[in-house]
């Protein structure tokens, strides 16, 4: 069981589905391939850009499995958990723990919505699951994209608590990502601070990030991991203009609005890549529009991927 790295990027994945919605094994197995060589450090699949609210107990596991014997034993394979009560989190997090997951992203659950949330209530949902023996990522999200942000007491006590190896910062707020970074620096216990601010990759680096977990690295891997290492290297100049020259538009393209599109636009770029076939998402997701597709495929040249 290779262990979770936290200084590279780790590509959250996209789960390619049939005509009639049935998920693809196949597919999946084929898309982790072309990915692998492309030098991420990891793949996360059951999270946001993959559906995983939209997928059964048995597809994560079954999604699980396969990444595995695609990438399994030379890339970590990291499940999203999307619960709404404790137990089934439990449940589901022993489930993908069996089917060979080597780490969890856990989501905030609904019930973590709404100002104040009580550190304690927190502390409780992750303890349970901590208990299973997997590494954990802790998660911001932002709200367009269903999710919550811990405050940074939370995430203090989190980390002193030793109940998660790592946080990804996604709430795509520049201010709160300052914030949360602070709070991490300052808890006393390594972690990993993971960038998952697609709409401000460039200046998430430069900001400070140990490494990313980004759905835009579902199609553009090698991009973003060349942008971290230049940032990590110093080379701001070179990171600047790759990142004015390919980063910027297609990930403004990639994660405009409606953000809850994004998942279909990473599934047309990866289909314009040959990489794919099928771009169904889920209902109540929808289908790109013509326009919205034409916008994708315009960017993805922009970038340099076509």
């Amino acid at each position: 069981m290779p262990k979770p790295s936290y200084d590279g990027v780790i590509a959250s994945v996209p789960v390619p589905m049939s005509a009639d919605m049935e998920i693809d094994l196949a597919a999946l197995r084929s898309y982790l391939a072309w990915l692998e060589p492309q030098g991420v450090t990891g793949v996360v699949v059951n999270a946001d850009t993959a559906e995983g609210a939209h997928l059964t107990s048995d597809e994560r596991a079954q999604v699980v499995a396969a990444a595995r014997e695609a990438v399994g034993g030379r890339l970590p394979v990291i499940s999203g958990l999307i619960c709404a009560r404790t137990s089934d989190a439990v449940t589901l997090a022993s489930q993908l723990r069996d089917a060979g997951a080597d780490g969890l992203l856990v989501f905030n659950p609904p019930s973590f919505l709404g100002q104040p949330l009580p550190t304690d209530m927190v502390l409780r949902y992750f303890e349970p699951i901590r208990g299973i023996g997997l590494p954990l990522i802790g998660f911001n999200l932002a709200a367009d994209l269903g999710g919550s942000v811990l405050d940074t007491g939370t995430i203090k006590h989190l980390i002193g608590e030793g109940l998660i190896d790592a946080i990804k910062e996604a709430s795509f707020n520049p201010v709160t990502y300052i914030q949360s970074r602070d709070a991490v620096r300052a808890a006393g216990r390594p972690v990993g601070f993971l960038s998952g601010c697609d709409n401000f990759i460039h200046e998430s680096f430069l900001l400070g990030a140990d490494g990313a977990l980004l759905g835009f690295a579902a199609l553009a891997a090698r991009m973003t991991v060349t942008l971290l290492d230049l940032v990590k290297s110093h080379a701001f100049d070179e990171a600047a203009k790759l990142n004015a020259e390919s980063v910027q538009l297609l990930a403004a393209t990639l994660y405009g609005p409606p953000m809850r599109d994004s998942r279909a636009r990473i599934k047309e770029g990866l289909a314009a890549l040959g990489v794919i076939d099928s771009t169904v998402v889920r209902p109540p997701l929808m289908p790109l529009s013509a326009p919205d597709r034409d916008a994708v495929i315009a960017a993805m040249r922009t970038a340099g991927l076509l």
